[in-house]
């Protein structure tokens, strides 16, 4: 506002400074055609005209040509000067308009600058009702966010304290179970316990009594044994007694000559060979069980990482050379990822040389379950 009034302020001087311009112009041409009348009058010999005598003809026409020409100036600087006028009026008018023009121009750049300070109060007012919104729906996220988590919090202790109660409740129910079970074992164990001696009882009693009833069989059959045994002995010995009565009454009477037996034979049981030895030169299992770990620790060893491979196993068919190296390998068959890292790393593995011939000659082209 205070530009637009400074800028009224230099119009309304530069109007007035023009307007004195203007008469001063204007008081100068009528003093110069003052000056030019004095001298046209002034002219002659310095006497009154009403004084002479005689009038020269060719100077009156000196005279009125000097007065055409007089006029003719002044007629001519008379529109010099109002050329002059008109052109300065032009130019005051152009210069007029160009400054209500620039006023116009700084009206409408006031204007504007205050319509776009206008628009940047709006903006402000509204980025500052934008950024009050933006906090009051932070806080209010922020507050719905803080009541979800306690909500979920509290939802997850009533889960984790149903769970844990759950929990107890099962536990307590396997222990009762356990414990009934452990009392029902104790008296089943008990019972059984008293079955088993009870019947030890009544099996003792019962062998006993057989042993009784063997024994008296035994001894019943071993009397009739004796006895029989000694009725044929007496049997024996009265047939033997009356056998030489009767050889010694044929000896007596001669009937007969005593026969004599040729010679007894032998009869003896031919000994029997017992008890040979055979020396067994070959390998133990001892012995090839423990290469064949030697070489599986050689493969171990070359691998990346062992503990991926933990709980696997590979069925792996080797070929050796008598030094311990390598000269073929296959898998056939198990976890295919430990298979593949066993036969990479038994290729760069340093196996050891068989610790015999006898072993060697059990493993050269053998099968290694490779388990980790």
């Amino acid at each position: 506002m205070s530009k637009a009034t400074e800028q009224n302020d230099k119009l309304k001087r530069a109007i007035m400074i023009s307007a004195v311009l203007h008469i001063i112009l204007f008081a100068v041409l009528i003093w110069s055609s003052f000056d030019e009348h004095i001298e046209t009058s002034a002219g002659g010999g310095g006497g009154s005209a009403i004084d002479a005598v005689m009038v020269d003809p060719g100077a009156v026409v000196q005279q009125y040509n000097r007065q055409q020409d007089q006029q003719a100036s002044a007629r001519r600087a008379e529109e010099e000067r109002k050329k002059l006028q008109q052109q300065q009026a032009e130019e005051l008018q152009q210069k007029q308009a160009a400054e209500q023009e620039r006023l116009k121009q700084l009206e409408k750049e006031r204007l504007a600058a205050q319509e776009q300070q206008k628009q940047a109060e709006e903006a402000a007012k509204l980025a500052q009702q934008q950024q009050k919104q933006a906090e009051e729906a932070a806080q209010k996220a922020a507050a719905d966010a803080k009541k979800k988590a306690e909500a979920e919090a509290a939802q997850k202790a009533a889960a984790d304290a149903k769970k844990k109660a759950e929990a107890e409740a099962q536990k307590a129910a396997a222990d009762a179970k356990k414990k009934a079970e452990a009392e029902a074992a104790k008296q089943a164990q008990a019972e059984a316990a008293k079955k088993a001696a009870a019947e030890k009882v009544a099996a003792d009693k019962k062998a006993a009594a057989e042993k009784a009833a063997a024994d008296k069989k035994a001894a019943e059959k071993k009397a009739a044994a004796d006895k029989a045994a000694a009725k044929k002995a007496a049997a024996e010995k009265a047939a033997a007694a009356e056998g030489v009565d009767d050889l010694l009454g044929d000896l007596s009477s001669g009937k007969n000559a005593p026969k004599t037996g040729g010679g007894a034979k032998g009869n003896g049981q031919p000994s029997k060979d017992s008890g040979t030895s055979g020396a067994n030169g070959g390998a133990t299992g001892a012995d090839i069980s423990a290469y064949a770990k030697q070489i599986q620790v050689a493969i171990q060893s070359r691998l990346y990482d062992a503990s991926l491979y933990q709980g696997k196993q590979c069925v792996l068919h080797i070929s050796l050379a008598p030094d311990g190296s390598l000269k073929s390998i296959t898998s056939e068959g198990g976890d295919p990822a430990l298979c593949q890292a066993a036969l990479m790393a038994a290729k760069t593995a340093k196996i050891p040389k068989p610790p015999s011939q006898a072993v060697y000659e059990k493993i050269k082209d053998a099968k290694l379950d490779f388990k980790l």
